[in-house]
C-alpha cells in the first residue's frame, strides 16, 4: 500500500517543483525590471542602450543560464560609455559568479578565458593580460550590480566582451561591442 500511495505522490511532487521552477523565472525577470511593465514579462531592461548627453548608457545582465541580455551593441568611437551591470541569478556567487569584461580588438578571447580560469585569487581578470582589457566590472554575486565608465577605443572595429568566470564563455557569455566612426 505505501508504493502506491508514494507513486501516486511522485506526479504532485513533479508538479510541484515545475511551478516552483516558473516562479523562480518570475522572480528573476522582477530582478531585471520585468515588474515596470506591469506583467513582469520582459527578462531585460525595457531600454538597455540609450545615449544622454552624449555618453552611451548600457544596462546589462547577467543569469544563473550563463546568458547577457545583451549579445552585441555599438558606441561611437571615442565616446563616453557608462555600463551597469547587475547579476540577476540566485546561485552564490562562487558557483555562478559574473562579471562583464571588454577586450581589446586583436586580444584573443580563448587564451584570455584560458588564463581567467587560473586567476581565481585576482577574481578571474588575470594580471598578464592587463594590456588586452578595455574595461572591466567587478565579479558579482546574486543581485550585486557595478557601474564602470570608461572611454571607447578610437579605431573603429568589433571588440568581444565576456564573463572571465570559468567556462561561461564559452556557455555563451560573450558578445560584441561595434565601435563605429563617428
Amino acid at each position: 500500500m505505501k508504493m502506491t500511495y508514494s507513486l501516486w505522490a511522485l506526479p504532485l511532487f513533479l508538479t510541484a517543483c515545475g511551478d516552483s521552477s516558473d516562479s523562480h523565472a518570475h522572480h528573476e525577470h522582477e530582478a531585471a525590471g520585468g515588474a515596470a511593465h506591469g506583467s513582469g514579462s520582459a527578462a531585460v531592461p525595457a531600454n538597455p542602450i540609450s545615449v544622454v548627453d552624449g555618453v552611451t548608457i548600457v544596462e546589462m545582465t547577467g543569469n544563473d543560464r550563463m546568458k547577457f541580455n545583451l549579445e552585441s551593441f555599438s558606441v561611437p568611437a571615442g565616446s563616453s560609455v557608462r555600463l551597469t551591470f547587475t547579476n540577476v541569478g540566485r546561485m552564490p556567487k562562487a558557483a555562478m559568479g559574473h562579471n562583464v569584461v571588454f577586450l581589446t580588438a586583436e586580444a584573443d578571447a580563448a587564451a584570455f578565458a584560458t588564463a581567467a580560469a587560473a586567476a581565481r585569487d585576482q577574481d578571474y581578470i588575470p594580471a598578464d593580460f592587463a594590456e588586452q582589457i578595455v574595461a572591466h566590472t567587478q565579479l558579482l554575486g546574486p543581485g550585486e550590480s557595478d557601474t564602470i565608465e570608461f572611454t571607447a577605443p578610437e579605431e573603429p572595429g568589433d571588440y568581444e566582451y565576456l564573463c572571465s568566470f570559468p567556462a561561461h564563455m564559452y556557455a555563451g557569455m560573450r558578445g560584441l561591442m561595434t565601435v563605429e566612426s563617428p
